[in-house]
């Protein structure tokens, strides 16, 4: 899977409630993700433009969320 696609997998469960919410850490808005040209991945709030590159140890802690939740295979 794609590091975009569990990203934003990842945020769909939250907004059921099924994962913690990623929240904007100025104004505790929702985060969004994008990919960039170079295929980076980043979360940003539209709010107040808050962005910020994410990296490896990021996306192994959402997957270990997501597994210990029972939603990591449902992925696959």
């Amino acid at each position: 899977m794609r590091k975009i696609q569990l990203v934003s997998k990842y945020i769909a469960l939250s907004e059921e409630g099924l994962v913690p919410r990623l929240e904007c850490p100025l104004d505790q808005g929702l985060l969004f993700s994008n990919l960039t040209l170079e295929d980076e991945v980043y979360l940003y709030c539209i709010s107040c433009s808050y962005k910020k590159f994410i990296g490896s140890a990021f996306y192994d802690n959402i997957s270990g969320i997501l597994k210990k939740a029972g939603l990591y295979e449902e992925m696959s």
